[in-house]
């Protein structure tokens, strides 16, 4: 079960993960959208902590959801200001890295167990993952040295936010009411970063856009919500060293989506990696 939980996983965050895509692509400001985000994700984990009977706040809840809520908006956030000064199609990859080390978490300090087709299936997601945005024609030069350290930054930020749901699982605390601290957390730094704008959006058109990314957010938070549930539910049951390249293969449904809605081509060598990550999906089931 906890398999077609992490295939949910990815299929439910692919599309979060594609509206946020959407809001750059419509160069909606950032800080409403993840305002949005956070808000109805986290109303949508208190409901779900409710319905339940795992709503629980203490120290260590709170802790680990400041962990994951500062992992997912940081993450996001400096992933963001790569970009800026450096190629998408390299930040991407280089962020998704993440996973490996929530590979090493799984098999080494928890001592997870898993065959010789599991590791074929783990490599060939991550792989595959790893050279999928790869644009042969963008240009690939550093406009500026601190795309480095927001790239290692984001990355370590990100393992937060899918290892730190293994660890506080290890640590015998309700994901839930973990997530619903992390997502409140994005919300209230979210918040901030956009009160701290809106000095700077008096026209009515920047109002128009602000309220635009609002809602938007808050109909991908919905999405966010749904994938982080599925996959800390996949995580209670099963391996992290498998589930999390499972939910990383967020990044198919992302491709797919982008070249029928936003008008992306796919290219021949795409088609083959996003093959590979399929074959990779089997040998995980194996």
């Amino acid at each position: 079960m906890w398999f077609i939980l992490a295939l949910l996983s990815a299929l439910v965050f692919g599309f979060s993960s594609f509206f946020m895509k959407v809001n750059s692509f419509w160069q909606l400001p950032l800080t409403p959208f993840l305002t949005g985000l956070y808000t109805s994700g986290s109303v949508g984990f208190l409901i779900y902590a409710l319905m339940e009977g795992s709503w629980h706040l203490s120290l260590a809840v709170l802790f680990g959801g400041v962990m994951v809520g500062a992992g997912s908006t940081f993450g996001n956030l400096l992933y963001m200001k790569a970009l800026n000064v450096g190629p998408a199609s390299l930040s991407s990859p280089l962020v998704n890295t993440n996973i490996l080390l929530i590979v090493l978490l799984g098999v080494f300090i928890y001592g997870e167990q898993i065959g010789a087709a599991q590791y074929a299936g783990i490599g060939l997601i991550m792989a595959a993952i790893a050279v999928l945005p790869l644009d042969p024609k963008e240009d690939f030069s550093i406009k500026s040295g601190v795309w480095y350290g927001f790239i290692l930054t984001a990355t370590l930020f990100m393992f937060f936010r899918n290892g730190g749901l293994k660890i506080t699982e290890e640590a015998g605390l309700e994901n839930t009411p973990v997530l619903f601290a992390g997502y409140l957390f994005g919300m209230f730094y979210s918040l901030y970063g956009w009160s701290r704008a809106k000095n700077q959006q008096a026209s009515a058109a920047a109002r128009i856009h602000t309220k635009k990314a609002f809602r938007w957010g808050l109909v991908t938070g919905i999405f966010s919500f749904g994938g982080m549930q599925l996959y800390a539910a996949a995580l209670r049951e099963g391996p992290a060293s498998i589930v999390s390249p499972l939910f990383a293969a967020h990044a198919l449904l992302v491709a797919v989506l982008s070249m029928l809605y936003l008008q992306e081509r796919i290219t021949r060598y795409q088609t083959v990696i996003l093959a590979v990550v399929l074959i990779g999906i089997v040998l995980l089931r194996l």
